[in-house]
């Protein structure tokens, strides 16, 4: 036990709170059909710039399994950067934007291809501008934001070639 946390259950209980109370016909509320849509829309503009593949995962919350075995965000970004394939682009330039929305945790999960162009400092600067916009209340113009943001790092990394194909549903989702 650490002295900063004496009792892990201390912040368990919260935890479980916040993701129990956020049911995704809630977060659907602030992410509804004709939002995602426009989001997917914007990701098919952005691909059309550049190599890259860009896929967006919206959590609502987590299982209470998940919480008690104290699965991070990261975690379940990473699980759905393999689920979804994101890792498997031939240039490998892939990348997963991940929201938790109960824990109101954004994650950037990049391939190698990308990833070894663009410093850590750089993702964790555009999660920070999501989460920003998150907390106004503009959910959508964060997502928007955040991508505009990406589209330019994987333009002047990887810019669009003739040849490009889409590798990647370009389609949002929301559990």
């Amino acid at each position: 036990m650490s002295a900063a946390n004496p009792n892990p259950n201390l912040q368990l209980w919260p935890r479980l709170w916040r993701h129990w109370v956020h049911p995704r016909l809630r977060v659907k509320h602030h992410f509804p059909t004709l939002a995602l849509r426009q989001l997917t829309e914007q990701v098919q503009l952005s691909e059309q710039q550049h190599n890259g593949q860009v896929k967006f995962v919206i959590e609502s919350n987590l299982s209470t399994t998940d919480i008690c075995h104290a699965v991070t965000a990261r975690q379940r970004a990473q699980y759905w950067f393999a689920h979804l394939g994101v890792w498997d682009t031939t240039q490998r330039n892939g990348i997963l934007v991940y929201v938790l929305f109960a824990d109101r945790c954004v994650e950037i999960i990049a391939d190698r291809g990308i990833n070894a162009c663009v410093p850590v400092e750089k993702w964790q600067q555009i999660c920070q501008h999501i989460i920003d916009a998150f907390q106004q209340g503009q959910y959508l113009p964060g997502l928007t934001q955040g991508l505009n943001e990406l589209t330019v790092l994987l333009a002047q990394y990887f810019p669009r070639q003739p040849e490009t194909l889409n590798e990647l549903p370009d389609d949002v989702i929301l559990r």
